[in-house]
């Protein structure tokens, strides 16, 4: 498939209108600063000098780093083939009535935003979601048959990094990275090879070395006009009836403005209102929402909820990672690969003399990482007086079968307790499972 995709992407320009490369209709920009450009205003003062001088660069350099974007998807076999791959798989997630749910932080986060909102208006169900707010409560927008699609330009966001264990094993993760290779990426190197797609969007130098600052500017550029790109492949591979291909589907998703005016006057009275409702965000989730809600008098419900077992962790299901040297950029990235354990991991510390076990709670691994880089080690951070982990000595040990009013009480007058662990009643030495001490109160 590379190999005739390639020939085919090399042989002929996009349309017979368009230029085969950037490089056929405009010549490669220079990377430092041009001269003043002739016809500048007379008398420019020295500060309007510098301020044009600094935005042609800009521009310039942006440029180049989009032309550097399309050599790569003109001669890269693998990411062409995760090109086609991302568009089937879309296509696919729409057809087969999910959606496509965009994640990212800062300025990926707005970048991811717009991307969503091109889809949306070209008829390809888009919501954007929060990481952070996802563990909140918004997990419940993720079905198990959506597709997620990251953004992150380092490709090891520590928000997405917590995130990703969360996100039920049948949905499919797109992510637009830095990375040329899905190997190197941190976000997607542990999933499975089908249920991951990594689409590069590197550029051709740094931003400091470029601007003298590490803002994000061509590496916001490229990962925009690449979700552009995949959303226009995307609708004219979703939209293929003669009357409705994909410029009636946006023109029919845009009734105000100047398009919505423009096609008013060219169009019939018959317009399609109901299309619209079908693909709203806002519609389609409540809707989808009110369809998942279980249907029954609540009092098994009720009674299954108040044992305390049913909110643990398996105990055996939470991996294990040695204490010596180890960073928390691993402990993120072993929670991203055991999914089963919510973000719980185990750490081993041993001596000549003594081993011992402690747990990183989810609750401090998403604070550790707000707050520290993730190349850390966790002995650093110990050193500087912040709880990493929580050693088993200090778990609070209660029979597996009680309920949580009865755990709720015993905990209440004690602002110690941190980790709650369920043992087996025949034998206490054995945990079966374990839950954050917030958690006893949450709904």
């Amino acid at each position: 498939m590379h190999a005739s995709l390639h020939q085919r992407l090399k042989a002929t320009p996009l349309s017979v209108a368009m230029p085969a490369s950037i490089h056929d209709e405009y010549p490669a920009g220079p990377l430092t600063p041009p001269d003043m450009p002739v016809g500048a205003p007379n008398g420019s003062t020295e500060d309007a000098a510098s301020s044009l001088l600094t935005a042609i660069h800009v521009l310039s350099t942006e440029r180049a780093a989009l032309a550097h974007l399309e050599r790569l998807y003109q001669t890269d076999g693998l990411a062409q083939e995760n090109l086609v791959r991302a568009v089937d798989k879309i296509v696919r997630t729409i057809q087969n009535g999910g959606k496509l749910v965009f994640c990212g932080v800062g300025k990926s986060g707005k970048i991811a935003r717009k991307i969503e909102a091109t889809m949306n208006s070209l008829g390809i169900f888009s919501m954007f979601l929060h990481p952070t707010e996802a563990l909140h409560g918004d997990l419940g927008v993720i079905r198990e048959k959506d597709t997620l699609l990251l953004i992150s330009f380092s490709g090891r966001t520590q928000e997405l990094l917590l995130f990703l264990p969360h996100i039920p094993p049948t949905v499919p993760i797109i992510a637009i990275t830095s990375h040329t290779h899905p190997s190197a990426c941190p976000l997607i190197s542990f999933q499975s090879p089908d249920m991951a797609i990594s689409l590069p969007a590197p550029i051709h130098e740094d931003e400091e070395s470029s601007f003298g600052l590490s803002a994000p500017t061509s590496s916001t550029t490229v990962a925009l006009a690449l979700g552009d790109a995949l959303a226009l492949a995307t609708a004219q591979r979703l939209h293929k009836s003669p009357d409705r291909g994909p410029a009636e589907v946006f023109k029919s998703f845009h009734p105000g403005g100047a398009i919505g005016a423009a096609t008013a006057a060219a169009a019939t009275a018959a317009t399609t209102p109901m299309s619209m409702l079908s693909t709203s965000p806002l519609n389609s989730t409540s809707s989808d929402y009110l369809q998942s809600r279980p249907l029954d008098d609540g009092s098994q419900t009720q009674q299954k909820q108040d044992l305390i077992s049913n909110r643990f962790v398996p105990f055996h299901k939470i991996p294990n990672v040695s204490g010596h040297g180890t960073r928390l950029l691993d402990i993120l990235l072993t929670a991203v690969q055991n999914p089963d354990a919510k973000s719980w991991v185990s750490i081993s510390h041993s001596t000549s003399s003594t081993a011992s076990t402690s747990l990183v709670i989810p609750r401090h691994l998403r604070s550790l990482t707000t707050t520290h880089n993730v190349d850390m080690t966790l002995s650093s951070i110990s050193t500087s007086g912040i709880s990493v982990s929580v050693p088993q000595d200090q778990f609070f040990c209660v029979p597996a079968s009680s309920t949580l009013n009865e755990v709720r009480r015993l905990v209440s007058d004690n602002d110690q307790v941190s980790v709650i662990a369920g043992v087996d009643e025949s034998n206490p030495d054995i945990i079966l499972g374990v839950m954050e001490v917030e958690e006893l109160w949450s709904d």
